[in-house]
């Protein structure tokens, strides 16, 4: 006979920029020191025109500043939704898994996530390695089945679901979300992510804090795990 955890084994995917940090990291380092032509070329990827691999080199091919004042604006610039703490307390004490899934980078992500003590959270992202004020990107996370996206989080929602996990739930806000949703069973999305899921049908959550979701999930877990 099942037990009730190979009947209900769910597990979160959640995005960073502008989901976990309340300012996204990157938009916020372009603006101080890319080309100003950046946000342009965002607005290609946003129609669907080019990819985020092919964007995020383009935007970073005109950006000039050193690690060190990278490190500096991300210490004090980026601060994390006030309520992601307790939300990640929440998820350990009922065993439900949270993994963090970037079109960012790693070496910011781990800054960020040290500066407010936050351990053992599994995440995936793009790299970005700095020489003097010069920055080169690498995608270790794409996919020859997708052009669109330099990190493919989908295929890490697939990867849970071939080890067992038959329950995806997808935390986001913009535009690299737009993908996972799809395979995910139940969506919290914002902004224009939100408006994404809105237009194009697709069954979601509306949020505002990591507090929105854990009210949600207390209430709704029962019958979501029946």
């Amino acid at each position: 006979m099942d037990t009730p955890e190979q009947k209900y084994r769910p597990i979160i995917f959640c995005d960073f920029d502008g989901t976990i940090s309340v300012k996204d990291s990157l938009v916020h380092l372009l603006d101080l020191y890319a080309d100003p032509n950046w946000r342009d070329i965002e607005v290609k990827v946003k129609s669907g025109e080019i990819g985020t691999q092919e964007s995020l080199t383009e935007e970073f091919n005109g950006f000039r500043a050193t690690w060190e004042t990278v490190k500096k604006h991300l210490l004090e610039d980026i601060e994390i939704d006030p309520h992601f703490t307790k939300f990640l307390s929440f998820c350990r004490e009922i065993d439900m898994e949270l993994i963090i899934l970037s079109g960012g980078f790693t070496s910011f992500i781990s800054l960020i996530l040290s500066k407010y003590g936050i351990t053992g959270v599994p995440f995936y992202a793009n790299e970005i390695h700095f020489k003097e004020d010069r920055a080169t990107l690498s995608f270790p996370h794409t996919s020859p089945d997708c052009r669109m996206c330099g990190h493919c989080k989908t295929q890490h929602l697939r990867k849970a679901r071939e080890n067992g996990y038959n329950f995806v739930i997808y935390i986001g806000d913009g535009t690299t979300d737009r993908c996972p949703i799809k395979e995910s069973d139940l969506v919290f999305a914002k902004d224009s992510l939100a408006r994404y899921c809105t237009r194009e049908n697709i069954p979601f959550v509306n949020w505002s804090t990591f507090q929105d979701i854990k009210n949600y999930l207390k209430e709704n877990l029962i019958q979501l795990s029946a």
